[in-house]
């Protein structure tokens, strides 16, 4: 039987920690399906769901103490479903990305009206840069959505204009026909 697994991994960013990561996975037989890792600050974050025989999987979780050693990493451990079971209801998929001059709450606020519209975020990604030019710090938010059949797009386009006319945040977004 084939078991699903989700990972994450956090603590101090140094170089090869991917690769002790990945190696590890593929020394017990374990395939990576989807992951995801950055640098934040100082420190290394990642998260990855991985598949393998039950089995293995079972052998893989009592063996992570050797790898928590090897890495000096927190890692923390998830049993999921396949991918292809999640229960999901018909959905059309979007790309939101917003701008703006950095201050606290602008996530918070695209995500209160994405949730009161019963919408899911499936990725979110959100960055602060320097702009060398102007000297301000630039948010940028990429996130990708489920949009149910039953919002009306034109209703969230107002939800989301009215909150990037009131805070000054540029929001676009648009179906995508595949992802």
């Amino acid at each position: 039987m084939r078991s699903y697994v989700v990972f994450s991994f956090m603590g101090s960013d140094r170089q090869g920690l991917a690769r002790q990561i990945a190696e590890f996975f593929t020394a017990r037989g374990i395939n990576i399906e989807r992951s995801r890792g950055c640098v934040l600050g100082g420190e290394f974050g990642m998260i990855i769901l991985t598949s393998g025989s039950t089995d293995a999987i079972e052998r893989l979780i009592k063996d992570l103490d050797s790898l928590r050693e090897k890495t000096d990493l927190d890692i923390h451990v998830r049993k999921t479903k396949a991918p292809l079971h999640r229960e999901v209801t018909p959905f059309i998929p979007y790309r939101l990305i917003a701008t703006s001059v950095d201050r606290p709450g602008i996530i918070n606020q695209i995500c209160r009206v994405l949730q009161g519209r019963g919408i899911n975020i499936d990725d979110i990604s959100t960055n602060v840069d320097n702009n060398p030019v102007t000297g301000a710090n630039v948010f940028q938010m990429v996130c990708f959505f489920s949009l149910p059949p039953a919002v009306k797009i034109l209703d969230l386009k107002n939800d989301l204009n009215r909150i990037g006319d009131e805070s000054n945040i540029d929001i676009r977004f648009e179906a995508l026909i595949c992802r």
